[in-house]
C-alpha cells in the first residue's frame, strides 16, 4: 500500500495569469534538482492540474502514479487579499465533499487559521458536519502554533482523535520561518500530549535533525517526505545519506511518504519519486543500506497504522 500524506487539493478555478506569477516553488524545485524548466511550461503543466473540482483529476494522478490513499489538505491564511471566513469554510467544504465522495481513498484536512475569531466554531463545523480528519497549518503565515487561539483548536483536534499537519522548516520571502521551527512541536506535544502531528517535510534539510531529535522523544511525532524531491534528484547520495541518517536517529515507524503535490508534482512526477524510493534497496550508494521493509513502511504502512487505515 502507498499513502500520501501530504495534497493540496485546489478545487476552484484559477486564471492563467495567476499561475504564472505563482510558480517560484516551482522554480527553485527545478533547480535545486537540476532540471531546466521555463515558466511557460509550469503554468501550462499548473493548468492541467487546477482546478479539481470534483476529484477526477487527484484520482487519476494517483492511479497513474500507484497511490492507493491521499490526505488532502487546503490552507487558510487571514493576510490573504480576500480570504474571507465564508470563503476558507466553502474551499474546506469542497474539499471535505470530494473526499467524502471517494471514502476509500482520501482523507481531508480542514484549513483554519487560529487567529480567526471564530477558528473553533469552524473546525468543529468542519470536523463534525463536514467528516473532516484533521487540520492543516502553515505557521509561516504569521502564527504561532503554540498561541492560546491555536491551543484550543488543537485540544479539540485532540479530542476528535484527529490529525495535525504542519508545516516545518524554512520557506522563501515573506514565509516568517520563526514560526516554523521544529523544535516549536515540543512545546505544542507538551500542551495536547495526545494529539498525532505530521510535521510536514520533518523540517527540511538540513534542519531534519531538530525534528528527529523531537520524534525520538514524542511518541506522537511524525514527519513526512514531501519537498526532499529536490534532493532525492538533484543530489542522490546526500539524499540517501540523510534519509538513512534520519531515520537511525527518529525511528523508521516516524517517517511517511509524501508528494506535496500538485505543487512539486509538476517538476517531478511522483511516480518517479516512488519508483525512486522503492529501488533504495539496489541502488543506494556503497556504504549506505535500505531494507525492503524499510521502503515498504516508508511508503505506506507506517501511515497506514498512523491513519487507521
Amino acid at each position: 500500500m502507498i499513502i500520501d500524506v501530504h495534497y493540496h487539493l485546489s478545487p476552484f478555478p484559477m486564471e492563467y495569469k495567476d499561475l504564472l506569477g505563482n510558480l517560484g516553488e516551482q522554480a527553485r524545485l527545478a533547480k535545486a534538482a537540476g532540471i531546466k524548466i521555463d515558466d511557460e511550461t509550469l503554468a501550462r503543466r499548473a493548468a492541467e492540474r487546477y482546478p479539481d473540482e470534483t476529484g477526477e483529476k487527484i484520482i487519476k494522478w494517483m492511479d497513474e502514479a500507484g497511490i492507493d490513499f491521499t490526505c488532502v489538505n487546503t490552507v487558510d491564511n487571514v493576510d490573504r487579499e480576500g480570504m474571507t471566513e465564508e470563503i476558507a469554510m466553502m474551499v474546506n467544504k469542497r474539499i471535505a465533499d470530494i473526499a467524502n465522495k471517494y471514502p476509500d481513498r482520501l482523507m481531508a484536512f480542514a484549513g483554519i487559521d487560529p487567529r480567526r475569531e471564530n477558528g473553533l466554531d469552524m473546525l468543529k463545523q468542519c470536523l463534525e458536519e463536514f467528516g473532516m480528519g484533521g487540520l492543516k497549518y502553515h505557521c509561516d503565515s504569521g502564527y504561532d502554533p503554540n498561541s492560546p487561539g491555536s491551543i484550543k483548536l488543537l485540544k479539540y483536534v485532540e479530542k476528535k482523535e484527529g490529525i495535525l499537519l504542519t508545516h516545518t522548516g524554512p520557506l522563501g520571502p515573506p514565509a516568517q520561518c520563526k514560526y516554523t521551527e521544529p523544535i516549536l512541536l515540543s512545546e505544542t506535544s507538551n500542551k495536547v500530549p495526545s494529539l498525532k502531528i505530521i510535521g510536514a517535510h520533518m523540517g527540511s534539510a538540513p534542519r531534519w535533525r531538530e525534528w528527529a531529535a523531537l520524534a525520538a522523544f514524542y511518541p506522537n511525532l511524525y514527519g513526512d517526505m514531501a519537498m526532499w524531491q529536490a534532493y532525492a534528484f538533484g543530489k542522490y547520495e546526500l539524499f540517501c545519506r540523510e534519509l538513512r541518517d534520519l531515520i537511525d536517529y527518529a525511528g523508521l515507524e516516524k517517517v511517511l511518504f509524501a508528494s506535496d503535490g500538485p505543487v512539486y508534482d509538476i517538476v517531478i512526477p511522483t511516480k518517479k519519486y516512488i519508483q525512486l524510493i522503492q529501488n533504495l534497496p539496489k541502488d543506494a550508494p556503497k556504504g549506505i543500506k535500505f531494507t525492503e521493509e524499510e521502503v515498504e513502511a516508508i511508503l505506506g504502512n507506517n501511515a497506514a497504522k498512523l491513519l487507521g487505515i
